[in-house]
């Protein structure tokens, strides 16, 4: 007999920003005022807000978080339900185990948004999109996000060899700084000061994420991978 294929919570192989946050989570005023430098005082402003960008993305990419709301694209090269057979001629088993699979999509990225385009590519390169409102169903509530087949539909055809889907998505808590969760922006600000503190040591951000706090804040929204 053949081995079950495992299940691939995790189907994404692509994922890349297309639309990066418009505002930080949190502002250079409130790190001076947490690091007591005087709001006129700007020699070190170039350095603060940078740090800030950094802490941020350093948060975002442990953790798979998006802050603010930013856009992604997803490419994978098939859906979920494209798997080797699981059985030489002689089942094994109950037929229920046998086909039982997780025809799910998961988006990288979370708190997922929307599901914003889907366009799947032919044998020739040919692009074609996908109705994402009459295909798929989008659950925004559960992390990380996901989208599934709507009860009768098919999986679209995308034939390309690799890379042949590509998902556009939105996620994040929302525009503004005031919809990020103030633990998050607790942790930022302690990264940006032990980065501060410790500037001209070769500090990297992954010490400032573990030596700073942030990651044992951080680490209650971050989603076990199964």
């Amino acid at each position: 007999m053949a081995f079950r294929s495992p299940k691939k919570y995790y189907q994404f192989r692509g994922n890349r920003i297309t639309s990066a946050p418009a505002v930080e989570p949190v502002t250079l005023s409130e790190v001076k005022d947490q690091l007591r430098i005087d709001a006129t005082e700007t020699v070190d402003d170039t350095f603060l807000t940078q740090a800030i960008i950094d802490a941020r993305q350093e948060i975002e990419d442990v953790t798979g978080l998006a802050l603010i709301t930013q856009s992604w694209l997803m490419t994978l090269d098939g859906w979920p339900s494209a798997r080797e057979a699981w059985w030489n001629g002689t089942r094994q088993g109950a037929i229920s185990d046998m086909h039982a699979w997780d025809g799910t999509v998961y988006l990288p990225r979370h708190p997922l948004q929307s599901v914003d385009s889907v366009t799947v590519y032919d044998t020739s390169g040919t692009g074609t999109v996908v109705d994402v409102a009459a295909t798929f169903d989008v659950d925004t509530q559960q992390d990380y996000g996901r989208m599934a087949l709507k009860s009768g539909a098919t999986w679209p055809t995308a034939t390309q060899s690799i890379n042949a889907i590509e998902v556009g998505y939105t996620s994040g808590y929302g525009d503004a700084a005031s919809d990020v969760p103030a633990p998050l922006k607790r942790a930022i600000r302690s990264m940006v000061a032990y980065l501060y503190a410790h500037r001209g040591d070769d500090c990297n951000m992954g010490d400032a994420y573990a030596a700073s706090g942030a990651a044992q804040v951080a680490a209650r929204y971050r989603v076990a991978h199964v």
